[in-house]
């Protein structure tokens, strides 16, 4: 899906990351989307909010609209990591178009028909890339999909069904990077692929692969 969902003015980007928070805090449950994303979308908005405050003011100089720059970058690479992970890839197939629009988004279109439901397993392949890097390579995406939903779980027991793959992420290229925290060097990541039509239908799992986080 498209990025450009971003206001380019301050002020504007302000107005839709208050709704877009709201509306991920209000149906956090149903997306399943951790207490902890929540929380710290939370805090990247007031940062914001206060460095917008702040930079709006007649006193303000060039540290303040610094500071709000990167407050900002701050909170959007946020809102699009929670918008790819959890709207685009809709791990607990829950979006409607009332919760799109409850975050500040367009809902998504219903009107094209004849998009067939995916029926083909992803292959793909996993291999190690700069520290902390794992590479994910599948074949492109098919005409009129969004990509391939990556579900994914890093340390702890081998699951035992793909519903134990609590994360998630959209892939939207043929070559992906997937970066982890230091703490989970050595952990083994345990990840499945699953193609994503352009109406968020989801195809059949992939097996699930497993690869160690060096």
């Amino acid at each position: 899906m498209s990025n450009d969902f971003i206001p380019a003015s301050e002020a504007e980007f302000l107005t839709f990351a208050t709704t877009f928070n709201a509306g991920i805090s209000a149906h956090a449950a149903l997306l399943g989307i951790p207490d902890a994303v929540v929380t710290g979308n939370t805090a990247k908005l007031a940062a914001y909010t206060a460095a917008y405050h702040t930079a709006e003011t007649p006193n303000a100089g060039k540290l303040d609209r610094e500071d709000r720059r990167e407050k900002r970058a701050d909170l959007t690479k946020g809102i699009r990591k929670i918008k790819n992970a959890y709207l685009d890839a809709d791990p607990l197939g829950a979006v409607t178009p009332e919760i799109l629009l409850d975050c500040g988004l367009h809902a998504k279109d219903t009107t094209r028909t004849d998009v067939p439901d995916p029926t083909e397993v992803v292959p793909f392949t996993l291999g190690n890339g700069e520290y902390l890097q794992v590479i994910v390579k599948h074949p492109a995406r098919p005409p009129r999909y969004n990509g391939a939903v990556a579900r994914y779980k890093v340390g702890g027991p081998a699951p035992e069904t793909h519903k134990d793959l609590i994360n998630s992420k959209l892939l939207t290229h043929p070559r992906e990077i997937l970066t982890f925290e230091d703490t989970e060097q050595g952990q083994t990541l345990y990840i499945a692929l699953y193609w994503q039509n352009e109406k968020g239908r989801l195809g059949p799992p992939s097996p699930i692969q497993s690869h160690v986080i060096a």
